[in-house]
């Protein structure tokens, strides 16, 4: 109950992130076309990539809850990280684009047109980023939803971009050259930074391979000591927001298969108790 709690609350916080983000973007952008400040425009898509990255948490809490298929044996888990990869691609465009941008006003200047507006605008931004970032950590901590813990994390970064954008445009402000396109170039530098960090963890997940490697030892410890089974080899397979482990064991050949049933019972309940894991296969084998 509290676990369905917790998607429910989860996914209604990153809807919230995806609008709130999203309409920051906008308007981000919208001002900047009649103040022509390149730092409020990358910010303003800085805002948007950070609203889809939201969209991909919401998506991938939803698809968490959707049934195994037919086709889908082990479940939908991994869409999400394959989303994040699409959306990282995306991002690094958006990235080049600012830069480019950044490249041409450095080498032919334009002037800032009411920056009074643009610092106005990346202070609101800043303010009701950082308002929202905190306030999905806090759900994200409650419940234990790593996702939305890294979309608050997300966030917590495009609100401090839009404060850097704010320092720049006002270093241009007291007559500080070039300041509005370096800005727009750190504030690329935040979004190649977001995109590094999606692609690789979706291409751990998408490669299957396992960030924790000691779980493996922790995994075959606690089964050898509490169940007093031997354990051969356990191998772990990342589901994107779970796991599931395959755990061969050693069992004396002269126990009934109804006893090894209730061992390997026993063995796969309290694993996924004690290590979270989605999934748990006890592959028993004589020894």
């Amino acid at each position: 109950m509290n676990k369905h709690r917790g998607f429910e609350e989860g996914k209604r916080a990153a809807w919230i992130s995806i609008w709130t983000l999203l309409a920051i973007g906008i308007a981000e952008v919208v001002v900047s076309t009649t103040t022509g400040s390149l730092t409020l425009f990358a910010d303003g898509l800085d805002s948007m990539a950070d609203a889809l990255v939201s969209f991909i948490v919401w998506f991938g809490i939803a698809m968490l809850r959707k049934p195994k298929s037919r086709k889908f044996h082990f479940g939908y888990a991994k869409i999400e990280s394959f989303a994040a990869f699409v959306a990282a691609v995306v991002i690094v465009i958006l990235g080049v684009f600012i830069v480019y941008h950044a490249y041409e006003r450095i080498v032919h200047p334009t002037e800032t047109i009411n920056p009074e507006i643009t610092m106005i605008t990346l202070i609101a931004a800043g303010s009701v980023s950082l308002h929202r970032a905190f306030k999905v950590r806090s759900i994200a901590k409650k419940y234990n939803l790593v996702s939305l813990n890294l979309d608050a994390k997300n966030s917590i970064k495009d609100g401090s971009a839009s404060f850097v954008g704010f320092a720049s445009v006002l270093a241009g402000y007291f007559g500080i050259p070039y300041m509005d396109s370096i800005g727009g170039i750190i504030i690329a530098g935040y979004i190649f930074y977001m995109a590094r960090i999606a692609f690789k963890e979706s291409t751990l997940v998408l490669l299957d391979a396992v960030k924790n490697p000691e779980l493996e030892d922790e995994i075959s410890n606690y089964v050898e000591q509490n169940f007093k089974v031997d354990v051969e080899d356990v191998l772990i397979r990342p589901l994107g927001h779970a796991m599931s482990a395959q755990i061969h064991t050693n069992m004396n050949p002269e126990l009934t298969l109804r006893e090894v049933h209730e061992i390997i019972t026993k063995i796969r309940n309290s694993v996924m108790e004690k290590f979270g894991t989605e999934e748990t296969t006890v592959i028993p084998k004589p020894t």
